[in-house]
């Protein structure tokens, strides 16, 4: 009874803005096309089923899907929306103050490829590839609308693909969720070397939120025991925001990776009450994401920031990394190979490394494997 109070708890903590509610989604294409402005387009790999049972607006559902699917989805971006902000609405979207899409289509993965593929002849910031893996109780349409804002925050100029696991989107469901990430490792597995082997990418970034950390560390931790070297190599930032792993078992992971640690940057806030509570309900083991004793991260090779004075924001002070104008903006300065890793409180002088470089020795340096291997 008090793990299931817990749980109530947690899920409430962890509400997104802008989430769809009972009804319509988030995803009804805009039946006017006048004050449509700025447009992003993403791609869109998910191990969800269709949403043929919901509403208009959700397209695929919270409940896990045989194999992945594929869609491309444009959105509309309104004018003088503040750097963080989301804002969103399933029943009346307003291009003039909405994210709202302005068209959808399912892809097979040939067209999938085909689109990663096209972007042979771009310029060199645009031939990188930017994954994005959404937390808990998210459902497809928030994802969706969440990372057009983040790609639109972070200037990214790729090819931005969302990972969309299925996450039921309800208060109460935090197992049914972890199970779920679980279940999408190796569909990330093979997206991200997919991604490495077209020779339209250049380069992989990943921005992982919250329980999609957990999924994004044992999908890497899968590549290092299976020896990927060229999906390994082709990585660039690993973005780590409020990150729900419990700190010891973080540990463990990264040492797994090796020198792929330098590639990552953590963002964590001691105010952040939804970690807290998750916290809890796993035995009170602090998590990742709420450790603001950076040195802890330093000595296992990454980058570090501590977001707790910066202002709350959504999701109970859980969605800092992209809810805050100036944070966003400093990640969007790290990925794409446009800028360095910044160890916070160390300046320029603590940069970990020029993002974008070739990793190529990564291959060569990581996965010293144990007699015997280990567990997929």
């Amino acid at each position: 009874m008090r793990r299931a109070g817990l749980a109530v708890l947690l899920g409430s903590a962890l509400l997104a803005a802008g989430c769809a509610g009972p009804s319509r989604g988030l995803l009804v294409p805009l039946s006017d096309a006048a004050g449509i402005g700025q447009t992003r387009t993403i791609l869109a790999v998910t191990t969800r089923s269709r949403a043929a049972e919901l509403p208009p607006g959700h397209l695929f559902s919270g409940e896990r899907g045989e194999g992945a699917r594929f869609a491309s989805l444009t959105l509309s971006l309104p004018p003088g929306r503040e750097p963080g902000a989301a804002p969103a609405d399933a029943d009346n979207p307003d291009p003039a103050r909405h994210i709202a899409l302005v068209s959808s289509r399912e892809l097979s993965q040939a067209e999938f490829s085909s689109l990663a593929g096209a972007r042979r002849a771009a310029a060199p910031g645009a031939r990188r590839a930017l994954v994005f893996t959404h937390g808990y109780n998210t459902s497809f349409d928030a994802a969706v609308v969440r990372f057009a804002q983040i790609v639109d925050d972070t200037r990214f100029e790729g090819l931005p693909v969302l990972f969309s696991w299925p996450s039921r989107g309800g208060i109460t469901d935090y197992g049914y969720d972890k199970d779920s990430a679980n279940f999408s490792r190796d569909a990330l597995e093979k997206l991200l070397a997919t991604l490495a082997r077209e020779p339209g990418i250049s380069g992989i970034d990943i921005f992982a939120h919250s329980m999609g950390n957990w999924l994004t560390m044992e999908t890497l931790r899968q590549l290092a025991i299976a020896k990927d070297r060229k999906t390994l190599s082709r990585l660039g930032t690993i973005v780590r925001a409020a990150p729900d792993i419990d700190m010891d078992v973080f540990r463990t992971q990264i040492a797994r990776l090796g020198p792929l640690a330098a590639h990552m940057v953590v963002y964590a806030s001691k105010d952040d009450y939804a970690l807290r509570l998750s916290r809890r309900l796993f035995g009170g083991m602090i998590r990742a994401g709420e450790n603001t004793d950076l040195a802890q991260f330093r000595a296992l090779g990454l980058a570090a920031h501590d977001l707790s004075d910066v202002a709350g924001g959504v999701g109970r002070n859980h969605n800092k990394a992209f809810g805050d104008g100036a944070t966003i903006g400093q990640i969007g300065e790290a990925i794409g190979g446009r800028g360095p890793l910044r160890q916070s409180g160390e300046g320029i002088a603590g940069s970990l490394q020029t993002l974008g470089q070739s990793v190529s020795a990564i291959g060569e340096a990581l996965l010293p494997v144990p007699a015997g291997g280990g567990i997929r």
